[in-house]
Order: structure tokens, then sequence, then C-alpha cells
């Protein structure tokens, strides 16, 4: 038994049953106008892969051009999103003459931790300077960059024979940040092996 993922317009139907979808289709065409797009393959940036073991959704395409555009696709790797122990602070450094390429970079980052939540503390870190950016946030960000570059297949495997088993771990670290003394705090859902709701706040 194989989940069908298809595409229907704006919407987004998803069953294990091929019959239940079709049936549901013909239902909603005679209420609604309505195109059927067949098994979704794209959406939003998101490539989405059927095997028979599940499906797997990533942004690789999408990973590669934001490599790409701004320039890390060559040089040194990075395994790592983040320095360990780094401490970053809003006045240290010189401003970059032009922000919005910065707060570009970042909502494409932040765009990014759809799939890849094992980069979410960092752009998180590093988001949080966009009101007044300097070069020493943005020499992290393009680290964040050349470890995107290093890791290009990460995304979400849901198992079709996953067992249902609902786990959360959480951390935080108090106290972290150099200008205002708050915490950053942190969790992961997981069902099964895979992550379903994770968030880095401060």
């Amino acid at each position: 038994m194989v989940v069908v993922l298809l595409y229907v317009d704006d919407i987004i139907l998803m069953c294990s049953n091929y019959d239940e979808v079709a049936r549901l289709q013909d239902e909603l065409s005679l209420l609604f106008e309505m195109k059927k797009l067949g098994e979704l393959g794209t959406f939003l940036g998101l490539q989405i892969e059927s095997f028979e073991k599940g499906l797997f959704v990533s942004q690789i395409n999408y990973a590669k051009k934001l490599v790409e555009n701004f320039g890390t696709i060559h040089g040194k790797n990075s395994y790592t999103p983040l320095d360990v122990n780094l401490r970053l602070s809003r006045d240290k450094g010189t401003c970059l003459p032009d922000p919005r390429p910065y707060r570009a970079l970042m909502g494409s980052l932040i765009y990014l931790t759809i799939t890849m939540s094992d980069i979410a503390y960092a752009v998180g870190v590093v988001s949080r300077y966009m009101q007044e950016p300097r070069k020493s946030h943005l020499e992290e960000a393009k680290k964040i960059l050349k470890y995107i570059n290093t890791s290009l297949d990460i995304g979400l495997l849901y198992e079709k024979d996953a067992k249902f088993v609902l786990q959360r771990y959480a951390h935080a670290d108090f106290v972290g940040d150099r200008d205002d003394r708050r915490s950053t705090s942190g969790f992961v859902f997981l069902c099964g092996n895979t992550r379903i709701s994770w968030s880095s706040r401060k």
C-alpha cells in the first residue's frame, strides 16, 4: 500500500487508497470548478518524492539556488551550521553599508527551516541582527550557507510503516544573549523517526 499525494488546483489530497482519492476528486468536482494536476511533485518550493518506503520532502533545488545566489558554492566546507559557544553582539564589528541583502538572506534561510530543522537555532541567532547587521553577522550567516552546501540531501522521510510513537525533546540556553541576557529555548517533536514540529526562539 503506497501513500498517494495528488495536487488539485490549490488542494493537496493524501490517502493510502487511490480509489478513495479518485472518489473525493469526483465529489469535489461536482461542487467546484477544478483541474486534476496529477501526483504531487513540487509545492511552494518543496520537492515531494514518493517511494515504496514512504514520502521524502526536501528543498534541494531551493537550497542549491540559495547557495549559488550568495556565492558560497565554492570554498571550504562546514559540517556544523554554527560554531560552538559562539557569542555574537549587536554592537561589535563594522555595519554593512546596505542591510537589504542580509535581510533577504535571513528570509530565505528561515524558509529553508521548513525541512532543515538542524539549522533552525543557527538561523534564529543570526536573524536577531536584521535591524543593523554587521560584518561579523554576515560571516556567520555565510557559514550556515556553507553547511547547507554540504548537506543538500537533508529532508524529511515519512515512512509508511513507521510506528506511531510521539517523542519530544527540549533544550534551553539560559541567559545566553550577550546584549539583553535573554534565554533561548528550543524543542522538537518526532513521530516515529521523523520530525513533525520544531522551534527555536529567544
